[in-house]
């Protein structure tokens, strides 16, 4: 009857460490972008009315007339619009932040999804409108985009930001009370959906660098049985997918499925790599034993078998998002 030597117990409990090292790092990964600022931004806003002036764009006469403006509207048609201007997102996405703040402060009617958030970010110089799903037939992407290309873009460019705010909130309100139809013309080419297609272009091939480094190492070291370099390719690698989920959740997946593809032949090309020549990888270009596991290049186990070293609310309705919206930059 055959017997499991010491070195084989070795080598298994190394190979279930170094699993449990490499799922460690991906969520280290994951706990790095979750604790982003801007997640912290949103604990921190709370409603004070319908006009959330936080960059303090507004005078209190502005602010007062603005609230009492959508507070009217409320009356006649029952829609909830809500404004918010903050210094910056603090490292957010501009539909990723709306996205959630709409839904965490429950703008518009539960049973009707009838609310319109418009947020505008000062030093990032951007801004999006955030629509219901009950308002989507009469505030359409495009007639959304229309209202930031015309009215609040242009005196934002100037920095007139008041007057463009103003201009932004009473446009939305006359589309809301007469109803309006969607246009039938298309989006402008300067629409914000054309300018948050090209940030994610820009980001995506950013990204795509350090996951290439990140998972073709990572992949190394997994064919090598290597630890150290598994769990940095991971890491490494690990926090661009996860930024790329960050735009799925914003509405754009094209960067986390580009992301995903680039990662997958990285990976197998650093396994193909680590299984092809595994002693370049090992300590001193050896190996302890056929199926042992190193930590890195200048360490390795000192047993005979090889492994590792010891040691809502404000008055909102508690509606939710879901229509839709448009964003852009001026």
């Amino acid at each position: 009857m055959l017997r499991k030597t010491d070195g084989q117990r070795v080598d298994g409990a190394t190979a279930w460490a170094a699993a449990f090292a490499f799922v460690a790092g991906a969520v280290l990964a994951v706990a790095a972008w979750a604790a982003i600022p801007a997640d912290a931004l949103l604990d921190r806003l709370k409603p004070d009315g319908f006009v959330n002036d936080f960059a303090g764009i507004l005078s209190p006469a502005q602010r007062q007339a603005m609230e009492q403006s959508v507070r009217d509207l409320q009356q006649k048609t029952g829609v909830q619009v809500a404004v918010v201007t903050l210094e910056s997102l603090e490292g957010g996405q501009i539909d990723d932040f709306a996205a959630k703040l709409f839904r965490r402060w429950g703008i518009g009617q539960k049973d009707k999804n009838n609310g319109v958030l418009v947020l505008v970010a000062l030093k990032d110089r951007k801004a999006r409108i955030e629509v219901g799903y009950g308002l989507e037939p009469i505030l359409p992407d495009a007639l959304a985009g229309r209202v930031l290309d015309e009215e609040l873009f242009p005196a934002f460019r100037q920095g007139r930001h008041a007057e463009g705010l103003e201009r932004g909130v009473r446009r939305v309100a006359e589309i809301i009370t007469r109803n309006e139809p969607a246009p039938k013309t298309l989006p402008s080419p300067a629409s914000g959906r054309k300018t948050d297609w090209l940030e994610a272009t820009v980001v995506t091939l950013f990204l795509s660098l350090f996951v290439v480094i990140g998972f073709f190492f990572g992949g190394v070291g997994l064919g090598a049985k290597q630890v150290f370099m598994t769990v940095l390719g991971a890491f490494f690698g690990g926090i661009p997918l996860v930024i790329g989920a960050g735009f799925a959740a914003g509405g754009t997946i094209v960067p986390l499925v580009a992301l995903g593809c680039v990662a997958c032949v990285a990976g197998l090309a650093g396994v193909w790599t680590g299984l092809r020549k595994p002693k370049s990888f090992c300590s001193g270009g050896k190996r302890s034993s056929t199926s042992g596991w190193t930590w890195g290049a200048s360490g390795g186990g000192s047993s005979s078998g090889g492994g590792f070293s010891s040691g809502g609310g404000g008055g909102f309705g508690g509606g939710s998002s879901g229509g839709g919206g448009a964003s852009g930059s001026w």
